[in-house]
């Protein structure tokens, strides 16, 4: 099928197919895509379950309050299942009863080889397909490897022969950015729809009825097409966020600033400025397993992407870097206590998995230094990935009696932090900051030395280790 690419009003079918109202959907795991999936749905005018196995995260969610923290979800949650159009249950044969839609949110965690564990993924369609009572789309809204379609239709034709031709598989991949990510789905900038058959399109565009209306750009394509897509999105955004640490590394040695050269590298719009930002790296449930998946995926398809493995060990190599700057300014680290600011993935969530700061915590722990860190989200699950991390009730309480700070997650109030009292608390005034969130004049004038991320360092005269 040919890629088929308009906005709402080109894709509407005729007949008023987009403008037939509120559809029944099944929403199968409410974690980060599954829940927004679910309040966002709600919020178009479906009527929604969300199914979960996990009964304590039911009990949670009726109540109204999301197990994570997403800005605006909690406040979502509670209108839509006030409005009656959400509900949720662990009991599947309730929710998939009666549904047209249902869409597959579960996990798709690495294997020790790289590739996806899809287990979960077929467990949801034979569940699905046992309890399916007629004519149904099941979609794939996980990241999953091209070809996972196919085997969800032969799991579905296997399981319920009787309803053969009845249910279909559609891809429909999620582009959600955590700390934004309820905005993305109520305000997307495109919806990708991957089918084999008019009825799959159609139903998709009665579902984005809402958002197609308002313009949101339609792709309709074949299916294998989305399910690579999803993973060559944040297979490139990952490759910006390593080039640019490449970069800080080489300006670090000859003396450039990697902020000028990615504000001069943004200004050309065939590159733009996202993800430009030179750091400790990339974290995070998605990249890091959806980059093992699609080299694993391509290398078993007989092409060899190292490109791919390239990125992964560029982003390994920020966290080194960051080791070696609190080296060079403490000479050694053993029995130092470093503060880290910041230890959610990225600012906007509660999320750590794959976090750089405990990346880096676990580093320093390792060579022996004590550390305490400090997350306006993000202490508690921090404290349970890496127990061997302190937390802090503060920034100021974090930074009393250490020997350094560590700007790991940019959270706006970092910002605002007075450099002078940060001084004034520290057993030795250093920061190495790997988001580049200050002015290094200003730091200067507050009398602290200062590790930025490809810039030069400053240090204030007179500093002795």
């Amino acid at each position: 099928m040919e890629v088929d690419v308009g906005t709402g009003a080109e894709a509407e079918p005729t007949g008023g197919g987009a403008t037939m109202g509120a559809m029944r959907v099944a929403v199968t795991g409410t974690g980060h895509v599954g829940l927004v999936t679910c309040v966002s749905l709600a919020s178009m005018g479906h009527t929604v379950v969300g199914c979960d196995a996990d009964q304590e995260k039911i009990s949670l969610l009726r109540s109204g309050v999301s197990p994570f923290y997403e800005p605006g979800l909690d406040e979502g949650l509670r209108e839509q299942i006030a409005s009656g159009r959400l509900c949720f249950t662990s009991d599947r044969e309730e929710a998939v009863r009666d549904a047209e839609i249902v869409f597959i949110c579960v996990g798709t965690p690495a294997r020790l080889n790289g590739e996806a564990n899809l287990l979960a993924i077929e467990r949801a369609a034979r569940q699905f397909a046992r309890h399916a009572t007629g004519p149904a789309l099941i979609v794939e809204k996980s990241t999953v490897p091209a070809g996972t379609a196919g085997r969800i239709q032969r799991v579905l034709q296997l399981e319920r022969p009787d309803l053969a031709g009845q249910l279909e598989v559609v891809s429909n991949p999620e582009f959600l950015r955590e700390g934004k990510a309820l905005q993305d789905a109520l305000h997307p900038d495109r919806i990708l729809v991957g089918a084999s058959s008019p009825r799959g399109f159609e139903a998709m565009r009665r579902l984005y009825a809402p958002l197609l209306t308002n313009g949101c750009r339609l792709i309709e394509t074949d299916i294998p097409t989305p399910e690579l897509a999803n993973h060559a999105c944040n297979a490139s955004l990952a490759l910006k966020i390593s080039y640019v640490n490449g970069l800080a590394r080489l300006c670090e040695r000859a003396g450039g600033d990697v902020l000028t050269i990615a504000e001069i590298m943004g200004a050309d719009p065939r590159i733009g400025r996202d993800f430009l930002d030179a750091g400790l790296g990339y974290g995070g449930y998605c990249f890091p397993k959806d980059l093992q998946a699609f080299e694993r995926l391509s290398s078993r398809l007989g092409y060899e992407f190292g490109l791919l493995r390239e990125v992964v060990k560029i982003n390994e190599e920020a966290i080194d870097a960051a080791v070696e700057k609190l080296r060079d300014a403490l000479w050694n680290l053993e029995d130092k206590r470093i503060a880290l600011f910041g230890l959610a993935f990225k600012p906007g969530t509660d999320d750590t998995r794959f976090s750089p700061a405990l990346a880096l915590g676990e580093r320093l722990l390792k060579e022996g230094a004590r550390i305490i860190g400090y997350d306006p989200q993000a202490g508690a699950n921090a404290k349970e990935e890496l127990p061997g991390l302190e937390i802090g009730i503060g920034p100021y309480e974090a930074a009393a009696g250490c020997h350094g700070v560590v700007i790991c997650t940019d959270w706006p109030e970092f910002r605002a932090l007075d450099l002078h009292h940060l001084k004034r608390v520290l057993a030795f005034p250093l920061v190495v900051d790997g988001r580049n969130m200050f002015d290094p004049r200003e730091v200067r004038a507050a009398g602290l030395a200062y590790y930025p991320t490809g810039r030069p360092p400053v240090e204030p005269d007179g500093l002795a280790g």
